[in-house]
């Protein structure tokens, strides 16, 4: 790696939400979020109130899922007096090998988790990401080797409560009771024990395909409130995608 100490500011960009990051190295040293639609004056507001005015002489060096949010982050750093935001996939490919089929429809985010799981591990990795979605990413050899895309538990909630005339839309919290007494109680014990159970069988099924057990991380908003409960799971790091986007600038100034 070049420089491993350099710093820069690593976004990552999902359908929700962006993750914004001063990293060092691979170091995480402080991060905010702001939502992927804001319109661009919030952006910029959230990076005048979170990062330091030298800070943006950094380079920034998105993984966005987001087209449009990509488009008002890199608006607005430049208008907050920072160079031309980094692209992965647009301005260089995310140093892995990757066996999907067409490459280019794999998300830079899926692309940066495994090149951060392959980095830590002897290239043979799973990584299970909690977001918008929750994804199922299978590194095999140090390569990018396809994986599985469910909806997140967001998502669930949110398609409960749009698509009934009285389901709330409630907040998951803590490891509820299996019987809910209350409606919110429902809706909570069926995410959460439905999405263990569908985390492990997946997960299950995605171990058979391996000779030799591979290491499994999570990472993600949802990944340290469903993590303990699911089997397989050896590590979660809520950063891992941060470390991802660092690694792949780092691995591509080292060229």
């Amino acid at each position: 790696m070049n420089n491993p100490t350099a710093e820069i500011i690593a976004a990552d960009i999902g359908n929700t939400s962006a993750t914004i990051a001063h990293m060092r190295g691979l170091e995480l040293l402080s991060q905010f979020d702001v939502s992927s639609h804001a319109p661009i004056g919030e952006v910029i507001d959230a990076l005048q109130d979170n990062l330091r005015e030298e800070l943006c002489a950094l380079p920034l060096v998105i993984a966005s899922v987001n087209p449009r949010g990509l488009e008002s982050l890199s608006s607005a750093w430049m208008r907050r007096g920072g160079k031309a935001a980094i692209a992965l996939g647009r301005d260089f490919t995310v140093p892995i090998p990757n066996l999907a089929k067409p490459p280019h429809g794999v998300g830079q985010d899926r692309l940066v988790n495994t090149l951060a799981a392959v980095r830590r591990t002897d290239g043979n990795a799973v990584v299970v990401d909690f977001g918008t979605a929750i994804t199922f990413d299978v590194a095999r050899e140090g390569a990018y080797a396809g994986g599985v895309i469910t909806p997140g538990i967001g998502l669930a909630m949110e398609a409960l409560h749009q698509k009934t005339a009285l389901l709330p839309l409630i907040e998951p919290s803590g490891k509820p009771p299996i019987i809910g007494t209350n409606t919110a109680g429902a809706i909570n014990a069926g995410v959460y024990y439905g999405y263990i159970g569908l985390v492990n069988n997946i997960l299950r099924e995605l171990l058979k395909t391996y000779d030799k057990r591979p290491h499994v991380f999570a990472t993600g908003g949802y990944g340290a409130y469903l993590a303990p409960e699911i089997d397989g799971i050896d590590e979660v790091v809520p950063a891992l995608t941060h470390e991802g986007i660092a690694l792949a600038w780092h691995e591509h100034q080292a060229v």
